[in-house]
């Protein structure tokens, strides 16, 4: 089994390549230097694969009078547009598993993350209407939604006290990006019958409203 990755170096993508190939499963994860989804691309390259995961992702964090038209053209190509481009342009085979890596805000936002939470909402767009589409193929499309999640990057973002803080006011605590990972799996090798959800991953955050 291969699966076609992007963003594999990052905090939870990194996690998600170590999950599956422990899990037995080649992983085609080519570093944005290699695949820079911001420009015209080529995947033609690449073999068939057997499912494709989607975690490469940029964060302009900006409030909506200071957004620049070009950034927000590149956010969303590399967030969302590529996203399709892909699903479109890789030899998927069928009876596959296609994955998004969302976020929150994918259904929720809060000030200076228009940029990122549209790109997200319209990703879940995408996955709902591809999961229609690809059905008679059997292929499964969903997103999977993290929190936030204890990665080198949150822990350099945030200080030492409002990680305290998420951790004693999440529910369950910061996600492991191991939990990702290990759904990452779940879906490739053994979902037959979800499609069109998005999968929240966040330790109880979206319940309490904090």
């Amino acid at each position: 089994m291969t699966i076609f990755l992007t963003g594999g170096y990052g905090g939870i993508g990194s996690v998600i390549r170590t999950c599956l190939i422990e899990a037995g499963i080649t992983v085609i994860a080519p570093t944005s230097s290699e695949l820079d989804l911001s420009k015209e691309f080529d995947v033609s390259q690449y073999p068939a694969v057997d499912g494709f995961i989607h975690c490469a992702g940029i964060n302009n964090i900006a409030s909506y009078n200071e957004i620049k038209v070009n950034d927000l053209y590149k956010l969303f190509g590399v967030n969302t547009v590529s996203f399709v481009e892909l699903c479109n342009k890789l030899k998927i085979k069928n009876d596959s598993n296609i994955i998004a890596i969302g976020s929150l805000y994918a259904t929720a936002t809060r000030e200076g993350r228009m940029q990122y939470s549209m790109s997200k909402h319209a990703l879940y767009g995408a996955v709902k209407t591809l999961a229609l589409e690809l059905a008679h193929c059997n292929t499964k499309v969903n997103m999977i939604s993290p929190g936030f999640v204890d990665t080198p990057l949150t822990r350099k973002n945030n200080t030492k006290e409002r990680i305290d803080d998420l951790n004693k006011n999440i529910p369950l605590g910061m996600t492991n990006p191991l939990e990702i990972g290990k759904l990452c799996v779940y879906f490739i090798k053994h979902n037959q019958a979800i499609t069109g959800q998005n999968i929240i991953v966040d330790g109880g955050y979206s319940l309490k409203n904090i």
